[in-house]
This record gives structure tokens, sequence and C-alpha cells, in this order.
């Protein structure tokens, strides 16, 4: 309790977070990225290869809890994580996820040994749980970071600490958890135990977050709150309406090459072990991220947040595009491509939190209104409807539109040309335009004023 005093002392007399705070709660934010992550990559494969649903079948009952009752639970905790902010802090919102996340995690996949109808009710329901869980601590700690300090510049430095956690956790989640899952067999057996380590690691992050949280000096927060009826009126805030359309792009963008990466490692780039390939091209991009997040944050002292964002996101959209039209690069080229754009995406991930964090602070100290948790909720909603839908429905068009055999696929048979070809437009193409034309958006309808007495641009 002293040095949770002390350290509290000390951002009242300096106005500056201590680094072990930045970094304590910015650890939280490995069990958001395994939240996302796990599922997306394993549990259609478990569902179908070992529990034997029909795809379709297990896919609906996936993405109906995903995007709808995901969209509900986050509204619902963001609107009651403002109302009750000043009883009931935001971060015991992390300790009860924290709690629950084992439970959660383990839930989908245990999956008894029934008839479909049985199996199909399961998952819906617990995946639908699952989503409860992920919106009870994902939103107000998003909600949190643009409470933990008035200065923009270093909000900069907090959604720096966060992406850069976001690195670890697809180490976590894209890498180290389907090799977990071979090591002990692939069966369900496998998958369950891979699911409760993985809801352990998340239960010991959220704690740790909510133990720093404890040390962030509280902030006056009398603001008026917004409804549910009042949701609408968010967007009439100009630059929040631009930043969720940017984000839509990304996500759904995102979603696509998610969800296309084993196809264009295995027919468009030809690997003979793609899973293996996959594992080692995740870990270099979650080492990329983790590296490249500080470095963006100094680049947008130096030139600004939305000079940055657009510098960043074409990055991305133009090293995207560059590696469709050079599939057949030897591997360690591909690493170094794998690398350039996770770095990339470290910098407009990190900062488009940060100039979500001004819009909340703006409705805050120009407004007097209380908005985080609704503008954190509604920020969710977008990213987690945008991956479900890119990562399904889209992606599935684009290839069974260019003509992906999925028989041939399970005979061991060759694609065609245009199936092949189709592999590339869903990771290359329409992911990389997207990257560019969220940048163009930034770039055109984000406007920043010559930089105040502090040193960072003003976003007019």
């Amino acid at each position: 309790m002293a040095a949770d005093t002390g350290l509290a002392a000390l951002a009242s007399i300096t106005g500056r977070l201590p680094t072990s705070l930045k970094a304590g709660f910015g650890l939280g934010q490995v069990a958001s990225q395994l939240f996302r992550d796990a599922p997306s990559l394993l549990l259609l494969f478990y569902l179908t290869n070992v529990m034997g649903m029909p795809p379709a079948i297990a896919g609906m009952a996936i993405f109906v809890p995903k995007v709808f009752f995901g969209a509900v639970f986050d509204l619902w905790i963001g609107i009651a994580s403002d109302r009750i902010a000043f009883r009931f802090p935001r971060r015991r919102w992390l300790l009860i996820g924290g709690l629950c996340a084992p439970f959660a995690m383990l839930g989908p996949f245990a999956v008894p040994e029934a008839s479909t109808s049985f199996q199909v009710a399961w998952v819906f329901v617990t995946f639908s749980a699952y989503m409860a869980v992920y919106s009870m601590f994902s939103v107000p700690y998003l909600a949190q970071f643009s409470e933990m300090s008035a200065d923009p510049v270093e909000r900069t430095e907090l959604m720096g600490w966060k992406h850069g956690f976001t690195g670890l956790g697809v180490l976590v989640s894209s890498a180290f958890a389907p090799m977990l899952v071979n090591r002990l067999g692939m069966d369900r057996q496998g998958h369950l135990t891979t699911m409760v380590v993985l809801g352990l690691i998340c239960l010991g992050c959220l704690v740790v977050a909510w133990r720093f949280a404890a040390r962030i000096p509280d902030r006056a927060n009398t603001g008026r709150t917004l409804g549910l009826r009042d949701l609408p009126r968010a967007f009439a805030d100009r630059r929040f309406a631009i930043l969720c359309a940017s984000a839509v792009l990304m996500t759904v963008g995102a979603g696509i090459s998610y969800a296309s990466f084993p196809f264009f490692v295995k027919y468009a780039m030809a690997r003979p072990e793609p899973l293996h390939d996959i594992g080692v091209m995740s870990a270099i991009m979650a080492v990329a991220v983790m590296a490249g997040s500080p470095l963006w944050v100094m680049v947008s002292k130096r030139i600004g947040k939305k000079q940055t964002y657009v510098l960043a996101a074409t990055g991305h959209g133009l090293v995207t595009l560059a590696w469709g039209l050079m599939a057949d690069v030897p591997m360690p080229v591909a690493y170094g491509m794998a690398a350039m754009m996770a770095a990339c995406n470290a910098g407009w991930g990190t900062i488009v939190l940060s100039l979500l964090s001004d819009c909340i602070a703006e409705a805050r100290d120009v407004h007097g209104e209380n908005r985080a948790g609704s503008y954190s909720a509604i920020w969710s909603v977008i990213e987690k409807a945008g991956i479900a839908l890119g990562g399904t429905l889209v992606v599935g068009a684009i290839l069974s539109g260019w003509g992906f055999d999925s028989a041939a696929a399970r005979a061991g048979v060759a694609q065609s040309a245009g199936a092949i070809a189709g592999t590339i437009i869903a990771y290359s193409v329409v992911p990389g335009l997207t990257k560019l034309f969220a940048a163009l958006m930034i770039w055109r309808f984000v406007h920043e004023r010559p930089p105040a007495a502090t040193g960072e641009p003003v976003r007019a």
C-alpha cells in the first residue's frame, strides 16, 4: 500500500505517470488480444475437425454471438461503466473479467459428445457468455486509458505501451497456442488444456492490470453520461465519426487478411507446411509490433499524430499489396515483409487509439460529458464486428467467387489459377486497399493546427 501511495503522490507532483504503472496497466492488453484472436484461429477448426460439426452450422453458432451479442454487451457495459463510475471504478471490471476469464475461455471448447443440435446450442450459449466476459473487461479497460492523463502526448505513450503488449498477445495467441495444441496431440484434450492455459494467462494479466490501476490518481468524473438513446449523438462528433469510419475499413480488412493468411501461404506461396510457416511469421510479427510501438510514439512527437498515422497506414497498405505481387519470394524475404507489415501496424494501431483518447478527453474537458465508456463501447463493437465480418462472410465470398474448391482442398488436389488468384486478392489486394483508403480518410478529414506550447499538434 505504501508503494501505491508513493506512486500516486509522484504522479500528482510531476503530472506524469511512472513507467512501471504504464507497463503494468498495459499488460492487460494481452488478455484482450487472447480473447480476440484465440477463438478466431482455433475454434472453428476445432468444432469441425475434432468435434465433427458441419462447417456452416459451426460458423453460424460462432458468428451470431460474436457480432450480435458482442455489440449488445459492449454497449451495455460501456454505458453502465460511465453511469456508475463514481461508485464502481472502471478498474473493478478488470478484476471481475479476470476471475471469469478461465471459465469463459474453456466453455466453447468443452463441447460434450451429444447430438449436433445440442452441440450447436452449447456453442451458442457458451460463446455468448464468452463475449459477455470479453466486453466486461475490454470496454472499461480501453475507456480508462483516456482518463489516466490529461496530457495528449502522454496518452500517446500509454497507447504505445498498450499496442506493444498487443504484440505479446499475438505471440501467445497466434504462435504459442497452436504450437501447444499441436504438441498435446490436436485432439479434444489438447484443445481443452490449451484453453485452460490461455485462460489462466488472461487471469494473471488482468489481475496485474487491476492492481496497477489502483495506483492511478483518481480524477473528477462528474460529466453528463450518454444513454442508449443518445448514442447516435456520438457521431455528431465529427472527429469521432471519421475515426470510426476509418476503423471500419481497417478492421474489415484485418479480418479478411487474418482469415485468408493460411490460404495465401499454402496456395499462393506454395508452402508445404503452412502452419509451421505461419507460426514463425506470427512470432516475427509479434516482435516487430513490440519493437515498433515505442518508435512510432517518438515519430508522432516529431511530426504529429495525423502524419504518423498516414505514414504507417500507407506503409502497411503498400507492403501488403507488394507481398501479393511477390508471393513466390524466398522465405527470408517473406519474413522481412511480415516484419515490415507488423511494424507499420504498430504505428497506425497506436496512433488511432491515441486519437480516440483525444476525442474522449475533449468531450469531457470541453463539453462536460463523460463519454469514455460509450465511445470505447462503440469502438469495440466496430472492431469485433469488423473482424468477424471480414474473417467469415467477406473472405468466404472472395474465395468462393474466384473458384476455390474445398473438395479439392480436402482431397489434396491442386487449385485452379483463378482460385490461387482469389487467395492473393483476399490476403493482399483488398486489405492493402483498405489501409490506403483509411490513410486517405485521415489525411483528408483530420486537421491539425500548429503545435501548442507543449509541442503537441492540436487537431482542429
